[in-house]
């Protein structure tokens, strides 16, 4: 009997010592994780931050939390708090969620684009192109293009006549590059549910977008960065001609000449 006793007592012992152990383990998880590391608390996106809200909101609507992470996987501006000094600072795209909150996000509220991530110096301008001009889908925000026009030639001249596209007897059309190397940010109709931006906003991809949109009027809206001289170029060859865009890669060769015309096509 007395044997009996005393087994059931080591068995208990043993079980209490195997429970203690497993919590000891699970609370000293995190610590191993960052063993040899300096550990540090940053601030990770909890739900979706839209472009345009303030660090204060950002605070009292909870919508980050704190996790610690190895210093050396943390990028230098990432947030370990948000002080007051971002309360009137806003993110200037949208933030989805887990990841990293960075001072980078913030800026004045004169710099929110709509969620358009534009380099600096440039302006976003937006161009409508028949659809096998964004070649086939594959054109996706963070694409480089180039862009063509094409147009009625004025008589003895590789420049527009001020005719637009027209065809006709006697009458000669040109095509020459007007810009390259130019960045997309986005593709698609904001608004219409299609949109897909560099920061990935909207509801499908790039290609089903372009798809989507070429359904209704077989033509795509594509979004880019330009300068104010570039988007001069842009403007005036959208209202003087048709643009064609040219996918670029990294070894594409593209540089100003004098196009072809139709005198000129075949040589």
């Amino acid at each position: 009997m007395n044997r009996r006793i005393l087994a059931v007592v080591v068995a208990l012992v043993l079980a209490a010592v195997g429970t203690v152990g497993v919590l000891v383990y699970v609370r000293t998880a995190e610590s191993r994780a960052v063993a040899g590391k300096q550990a540090i608390s940053v601030l990770v996106v909890d739900q979706r931050i839209p472009a345009g809200t303030s660090g204060k909101d950002i605070r009292n609507k909870g919508m980050t939390k704190s996790v610690t992470m190895p210093a050396s996987a943390v990028p230098a501006d990432a947030l370990t708090s948000l002080d007051a000094g971002l309360d009137n600072q806003v993110v200037t795209a949208d933030v989805a969620p887990r990841q990293l909150l960075l001072r980078g996000h913030f800026a004045g509220s004169s710099a929110v684009t709509g969620g358009l991530a534009l380099p600096a110096g440039t302006m976003a301008l937006s161009v409508s192109a028949k659809a096998p001009s964004d070649v086939a889908g594959y054109i996706v925000p963070g694409s480089k293009v180039a862009i063509f026009d094409t147009f009625s030639a004025a008589a003895g001249s590789h420049n527009p006549n001020g005719d637009g596209l027209s065809r006709g007897e006697g009458k000669s059309q040109a095509t020459r590059i007007v810009l390259s190397g130019i960045d997309v940010i986005a593709v698609g109709q904001h608004g219409s549910g299609q949109t897909t931006t560099a920061g990935g906003a909207g509801s499908s991809d790039a290609a089903g977008s372009s798809a989507s949109g070429t359904a209704k009027n077989d033509e795509v809206t594509i979004t880019v960065a330009v300068t104010q001289r570039q988007a001069e170029k842009l403007v005036h060859a959208t209202q003087t001609g048709a643009i064609y865009l040219g996918l670029l890669g990294d070894d594409s060769q593209v540089k100003p000449g004098s196009g072809v015309d139709n005198n000129s096509l075949f040589q």
